[in-house]
């Protein structure tokens, strides 16, 4: 499935800008082979409907749940992100990001319905 081309230049951009702050880049993040990991993201819990994925930095630690929801109707994907802000700088940077943030994840959602994901449960 991969991501939009659009969400890794953004990305980068990302990785730019707070690089000189001493924050994690996606890069450094790749790097971190101790941890299970799906692409930047640390993989926290897996089960049968649902993963949970995150990071904690210095300006924050955020949670990315994926929950599939099934009944006999439909199926559908929902995505929720809880942040926890270990200083101002936090704030300021979701207040920067999370226009992109939510790009992102509805790009994302969307691609993962057309490509069928999950194909099974």
């Amino acid at each position: 499935m991969g991501q939009a081309r659009w969400v890794g230049w953004l990305v980068a951009l990302r990785d730019t800008l707070v690089a000189g702050f001493g924050l994690k880049t996606s890069s450094e993040l790749r790097g971190d082979v101790a941890t299970d990991r799906i692409d930047f993201f640390r993989v926290y819990d897996r089960r049968r409907h649902e993963i949970i994925l995150g990071e904690d930095d210095r300006h924050l630690d955020f949670r990315l749940s994926v929950l599939v929801e099934e009944s006999a109707l439909c199926r559908r994907l929902v995505a929720t992100t809880v942040v926890t802000f270990n200083h101002l700088g936090g704030r300021a940077y979701i207040a920067g990001i999370a226009p992109f943030h939510r790009l992102i994840v509805k790009s994302s959602l969307r691609r993962a319905e057309r490509s069928g994901w999950p194909a099974e449960l």
